[in-house]
């Protein structure tokens, strides 16, 4: 239901918009659309439907009919300014994002989630339960062959390379330094994985 208040000097803009809003379909929630003036700021009656809508929780919609402030209890709201000039499409947007808005979407919008967020969680136990019980078990035999190419595709790259350079004895383990430093830097850690343990080896 939509209801309008004003003051008495407002009623030509509040029939303007009660015929705009009279083919709608049915609001979802309660909602009191104010008319802001000087007037109607100071009208007792407009002031307690505000608090009346309150304290329902209804949906308030301020229209600015003066450049002029909001009353203090509509600070915080959203309000359409047609101290320009009345603008019906303006104000049919700003209901339909109300009504997008409103308790019962963003109700359906939660237990939407809920069912989202249940059906994840059972689809995780059931995985974690098939891998525990041996029902899904990891492709090692892949991972093993992967791991060959790659230590095969690595050693094509830079064994012929890697022939040349790396540590034959301990005294070129003991000059390894300056062999590492000489290197290309794309196989610093290849060298030096092959090199440190030579010295040791040799004081042993």
């Amino acid at each position: 239901m939509i209801r309008i208040t004003y003051a008495p000097e407002q009623k030509p803009l509040a029939l303007q918009i009660r015929d705009d809003l009279s083919g709608l379909p049915e609001l979802s929630q309660a909602l009191l659309i104010v008319l802001v003036s000087s007037k109607s700021k100071a009208d007792p009656q407009v002031q307690a439907e505000i608090e009346k809508a309150q304290g329902k929780g209804a949906h308030i919609l301020p229209i600015l009919s003066e450049n002029i402030a909001p009353p203090a209890s509509l600070e915080n709201r959203v309000c359409l300014d047609f101290s320009g000039g009345y603008d019906r499409e303006r104000l049919l947007r700003q209901l339909e994002q109300a009504a997008m808005s409103s308790p019962a979407i963003r109700r359906a919008n939660r237990r939407a989630l809920t069912g989202i967020g249940g059906i994840a969680l059972l689809m995780f136990a059931i995985a974690l339960i098939a891998i525990a019980g041996g029902f899904v078990a990891f492709p090692v035999a892949e991972y093993n062959e992967e791991a060959t190419f790659q230590a095969q595709w690595i050693g094509g790259l830079i064994g012929q390379t890697l022939e040349y350079v790396q540590p034959r004895s301990t005294e070129d383990a003991l000059n390894f330094p300056a062999t590492h430093q000489a290197a290309p830097t794309r196989l610093y850690l290849y060298i030096r994985e092959t090199a440190t343990a030579l010295p040791n080896a040799g004081e042993s």
